[in-house]
């Protein structure tokens, strides 16, 4: 398999933007009928109001010191890492693990060939059919009494390269409760 290539972009520097005085419109009609003369003869003059350069540059210093003084980080709101909660669900689901994995009858490690289901069908139902596959595999070898689970990294592994392209060869890690319910999971 190629390694990819990491490619670091240099960030972009962002100038502000330059103060320019507004033009009013006379002047800008001005300008255009001083244009319309001159062009009769050879040399055009052409007058546009700018401001001189030290006051561009107060200007500029002045947004500069604008956005040192605001205080955008603010202590208090951050989150302390030891004082996460955790849900309702997440607790549940701990100790549904912590249960499981107290009652495990049998573990078995396979390297399952997910090509042979989505060969048969269309390519754009590849990864769906490589995960029924799944199930039949787990069905077959392992003769569950209760369901079969697969894990949330096993199916994110299988859908990794979207749908068109799922893997060809797995290896699990499977489960058997005594309840006689089967787990797969990524080995």
């Amino acid at each position: 398999m190629a390694k990819k290539k990491i490619i670091e972009k240099a960030p972009i520097e962002v100038t502000p933007p330059t103060p320019v005085e507004e033009v009013k419109e006379e002047s800008i009609v001005d300008v255009k009928k001083k244009t319309r003369k001159t062009s009769r003869k050879k040399e055009t003059e052409s007058v546009v109001a700018t401001p001189p350069k030290k006051e561009i540059k107060e200007k500029v210093e002045k947004h500069d010191e604008k956005k040192e003084d605001v205080d955008v980080f603010d202590l208090e709101t951050v989150p302390v890492e030891g004082k996460e909660e955790i849900s309702e669900v997440e607790q549940e689901i701990k100790k549904d693990e912590a249960q499981f994995e107290e009652e495990i009858q049998e573990e078995r490690y396979y390297t399952v060939n997910l090509s042979r289901g989505f060969e048969k069908g269309p390519r754009w139902s590849a990864a769906k059919k490589s995960v029924s596959t799944l199930y039949i595999f787990l069905k077959r070898h392992m003769k569950p009494e209760g369901d079969v689970y697969i894990s949330q990294d096993l199916n994110e592994r299988i859908w990794e390269r979207g749908i068109k392209h799922p893997p060809r060869k797995i290896r699990i890690r499977v489960t058997k409760s005594v309840d006689g319910i089967v787990r797969a999971y990524l080995a």
